[in-house]
């Protein structure tokens, strides 16, 4: 009996290596990153345009024969004067790092590699920043709309119902804001961990 040989032949074996690969490629994963910069400018800027043109004035009766007026002013909470910095920045970063973005884009190569750990770290900063500030915000809104009874503190938004109006698009327009800077954050950080896994 001939014993039977289990080896296959030289041509049936192949040694196929697959490079993993972003589906989209360095270039879209630069444009969207633009565009997500550019989104996080409009909406700080919207969130900045919208809480400074909440002043309103009103006369309010403290007596049968007796009104005096009141303001409401954003820059009369530190909360909101914190908010408006915040988002000041936000805009500010997001035009530099969308300006290199397009930058990387002309050039796709080493310069948006590099640039990467750096809008990890910036990114994560702003993000911190701005879900702080929104939170601020939201909070001295909540006591606006419902006030504390522990504290006396009296709602506000049954007599300044235009100012109340302002502060919540502004505050929805920052947590646009606040999804976008995470966004950001995932797609930089997906992009490394590609860039390690190569």
């Amino acid at each position: 009996m001939t014993p039977t040989t289990t080896t296959a032949p030289p041509h049936a074996t192949v040694d196929v290596e697959i490079p993993v690969k972003w589906s989209g490629g360095r270039k879209n994963h630069v444009i969207v990153d633009v565009a997500l910069r550019a989104l996080l400018f409009v909406t700080g800027l919207v969130a900045i345009i919208v809480m400074v043109t909440s002043k309103q004035s009103k006369m309010i009766r403290i007596s049968p024969v007796m009104a005096i007026p009141l303001d409401a002013n954003w820059n009369q909470s530190p909360a909101y004067i914190y908010y408006v910095a915040a988002h000041c920045v936000a805009c500010l970063y997001s035009i530099i790092t969308g300006a290199s973005s397009v930058l990387a884009l002309k050039k796709i190569g080493e310069s948006s590699e590099k640039l990467q750990p750096y809008f990890v770290i910036l990114d994560s900063l702003l993000l911190g920043i701005i879900s702080s500030a929104v939170g601020a915000g939201a909070a001295v809104a909540y006591i606006g709309i419902k006030g504390n009874s522990h504290s006396r503190w009296n709602e506000i938004c049954d007599m300044f119902g235009s100012f109340c109006h302002h502060v919540g698009v502004s505050i929805f327009m920052s947590l646009i804001s606040t999804v976008t800077l995470l966004l950001l954050v995932w797609l930089s950080f997906y992009a490394l961990t590609k860039k390690i896994m190569k």
